[in-house]
């Protein structure tokens, strides 16, 4: 089964400072190529994705719409759309869920959607993920062991019955509740997708898509995927740094250009 892929790529990464005043977070390169490419050359390596629909906030809309063209040409395999969420400044962004419904009503995408944040890298066998999608079409959810406390508050935690269904999911608690870390790496069904307006609808205030799933998980079956690997959310300088010394080191899979 072809799948879609929204990557969420409207935030203005103001914690960079200077790095994000004129190029998109996502689009900053690290070790040669910009963040966001390895994730898009994972799902692109894998057959699997066909289409993939970029969320850019409208300062940085041009940005995509060039870099668009450049991907196009490397992976002619690959269809590429750029939806502008109209937004011009941090203070009047539309925030990641409603990123997401964006995408999905613009792009008219009826079919299973793997979402991911566009600031992060994977360093795991992505197609592991989509394997166990084919298998059983169902709401998945990346996770990971995480022994950081500090870590743990600053994503998604999953707690998990003995099935891996998620039976409750917060974001960013300020007590996590199991050691089970969930970052922005969704494969959702379109009658999970369909659920987006009403979510909003009763929480208009929602920003990450965190918030998203844990409501999901009251109204439907989502489970969790183990990751095998790392990952790295690309937020503030230091961990900027941190992402090119990930790249190229022994047993990556993330690999710098040739």
């Amino acid at each position: 089964m072809n799948l879609n892929a929204i990557l969420l790529c409207a935030g203005f990464g103001t914690r960079l400072g200077s790095l994000t005043r004129e190029t998109a977070k996502p689009l900053l390169p690290v070790a040669g190529k910009p963040i966001v490419d390895y994730l898009v050359e994972q799902l692109a390596a894998t057959d699997r994705v066909k289409e993939l629909t970029v969320v850019s906030n409208h300062r940085f809309a041009a940005q995509f719409d060039r870099w668009r063209a450049g991907v196009s040409r490397r992976l002619p395999g690959l269809g590429i759309t750029v939806v502008d969420d109209g937004a011009t400044t941090n203070e009047h962004r539309l925030g990641a869920v409603r990123d997401l419904a964006w995408a999905v009503g613009t792009a008219k995408i009826e079919s299973p959607a793997l979402v991911s944040a566009g600031d992060n890298l994977f360093d795991f066998d992505v197609s592991g993920m989509l394997d166990d999608h084919a298998a059983g079409p169902r709401n998945l959810v990346l996770a990971y062991r995480e022994t950081d406390r500090a870590k743990l508050q600053r994503t998604g935690v999953a707690e998990l019955d003995a099935g891996r269904r998620i039976v409750r999911f917060t974001e960013k608690p300020s007590e996590p509740a199991s050691d089970w870390a969930c970052p922005a790496f969704y494969l959702l069904q379109p009658d999970a997708l369909a659920l987006l307006p009403s979510f909003l609808e009763a929480a208009p205030e929602a920003d990450a898509p965190g918030s998203f799933v844990g409501w999901l998980v009251e109204r439907q079956a989502v489970f969790a995927y183990e990751m095998e690997g790392r990952r790295l959310s690309v937020g503030d300088p230091e961990s900027y740094r941190a992402a090119e010394a990930w790249i190229g080191q022994p047993g990556s899979r993330l690999r710098p250009p040739e």
